[in-house]
């Protein structure tokens, strides 16, 4: 029978009927219609590219097509291939005013809707030229169907912890879960980087994506009731203001029960420096600790102005070594912080490290100081994974540092927490987070930048140590 088809897949008849055949005209004009599926879900996105050409010897003033369909549906978004004059839609139709078509005349019209109910789906398309007997019709009919088991997915962000500075290496992560109870396979995660940012690298590593724009388009794959992916983007804004980022779930052939929490968005404030005057300098040459096998060095921050400012960024240029105790990157250089307020004419030391530890030239010129808010280093909740309990030597060392040890897992991560009493009613975070290089860490404490202030001595300072997820 011409215009019917039907195929057996997966155990179950799927019955595909199109009336009429794929392209008609009728009374001058030409009208075909194709459907994105013979076959789709319940609640899943069907688009109809719809041709309508002008075969008379006239041009046609007001041509409108008219979509009527069979069951409930949920109108999404139509496009065309030139303005149209108007668009309506209700219940159970959508109605484009194309204006006037001239002679031999096409129009493309794109058409997303979403049905809502399971059965034979039928879109009705009639074509007419206003005031003359022009016409033209044809039915196209999409098997709807019903998921056995439905699933809810979700999509969280979490945006930069720390003030973000114009031209920062900045880290936001985005969060798919699967709430269950079925399982969603190709499950399509699209992160939307506003304008004004430069993508740089994302984690894990080995997620591939395609760009439509300013979106990345991700498939995450199979997630299982209660699965997740974690992932994190790092982005460099390059211009102050308000920056939205995006993100939004999706999959086909899922019943998603709640399309709340499919799309998720925060805001990240960027800035540029604060004003002040701040010079730095070299104090020291560069010596080796054998201790944790790194380079050293010392140098001296200033604040040369006549105001105080909150906190101070060194920015190291132009290194030939990592810069081991770098907490960000700001337009690909490495930089520490010096967390706390710096008065009117007031000098501090700080201490570099760097890998490998071979001596290398390096000038003042290379630094560079400026005056930035107070980063936040608040202490992870008392609730995480600890070692504190753990930690398996706490010594003062013959200069005033602070040395702890705590026994540790090969690669894993882990954060230093300090504080000048024993209930860590004011504890903060000594950046950066330490690797564990064996399974025993010795790391130590001398001050700026990992810590506001050098140590004094024993009883005047306390430790925790946490292993991060």
């Amino acid at each position: 029978m011409k215009g019917f088809s039907s195929f057996l897949t997966l155990g179950w008849l799927v019955v595909v009927m199109i009336v009429a055949s794929p392209r008609a005209s009728a009374q001058g004009f030409g009208l075909s219609v194709i459907p994105s599926g013979n076959s789709i879900f319940v609640s899943n996105s069907l688009t109809y590219t719809i041709n309508v050409t002008n075969l008379t010897s006239v041009v046609l003033q007001d041509v409108l097509v008219t979509n009527s369909f069979s069951a409930p549906f949920q109108y999404i978004m139509s496009s065309f291939s030139s303005p149209p004059a108007g668009v309506t839609n209700n219940a159970t139709s959508v109605i484009f005013d194309l204006g006037p078509l001239g002679i031999s005349g096409i129009v493309q019209v794109f058409l997303t809707i979403q049905p809502e109910a399971a059965g034979s789906f039928t879109n009705a398309f009639v074509v007419v030229n206003a005031g003359t007997a022009v016409t033209a019709s044809t039915n196209v009919v999409v098997n709807v169907t019903n998921l056995v088991i439905p699933a809810d997915l979700g999509v969280t962000m979490t945006g930069s912890s720390q003030v973000v500075i114009t031209n920062d290496w900045m880290t936001y992560g985005v969060t798919v879960t699967n709430l269950g109870p079925g399982t969603a396979s190709n499950v399509a995660l699209t992160n939307t980087l506003p304008t004004g940012v430069v993508f740089k690298g994302i984690f894990p590593t080995n997620q591939l994506f395609t760009t439509a724009g300013s979106n990345m388009i991700f498939n995450l794959g199979t997630l299982t009731n209660g699965g997740y992916a974690n992932l994190q983007f790092t982005v460099e804004p390059t211009n102050a203001g308000v920056l939205p980022f995006s993100a939004s779930v999706g999959v086909a052939g899922v019943l998603d029960t709640n399309v709340a929490n499919n799309f998720a968005s925060t805001n990240i404030t960027v800035t540029n420096y604060l004003p002040g005057l701040l010079v730095v300098v070299t104090n020291s040459g560069q010596s080796i600790d054998f201790a944790n096998g790194s380079l050293k060095q010392s140098i001296t921050l200033s604040n040369a102005g006549l105001s105080s400012v909150p906190a101070a960024r060194i920015v190291v240029t132009g290194l030939s070594n990592q810069l081991f105790n770098a907490v960000g990157t700001n337009n690909g250089n490495p930089f520490v912080y010096y967390s706390t307020n710096l008065v009117a004419g007031q000098s501090v030391g700080l201490l570099l490290e760097y890998f490998p530890r071979g001596v290398f030239p390096f000038t003042n010129s290379q630094l560079q100081a400026f005056a930035v808010p107070v980063p936040n280093w608040p202490a992870p909740p008392v609730t995480a994974i600890s070692t504190n309990l753990n930690i398996s030597r706490i010594v003062e060392l013959p200069n005033g540092n602070m040395l702890i040890e705590f026994p540790s897992t090969l690669g894993r991560t882990y954060t230093v927490v300090y504080s000048d009493n024993v209930l860590f009613s004011n504890a903060m975070i000594a950046p950066p987070a330490i690797v564990a290089p064996a399974n025993i860490v010795e790391w130590t404490d001398y001050g700026p930048p990992t810590t506001v202030s050098a140590p004094t001595n024993a009883s005047t300072r306390f430790y925790r140590v946490f292993q991060n997820p």
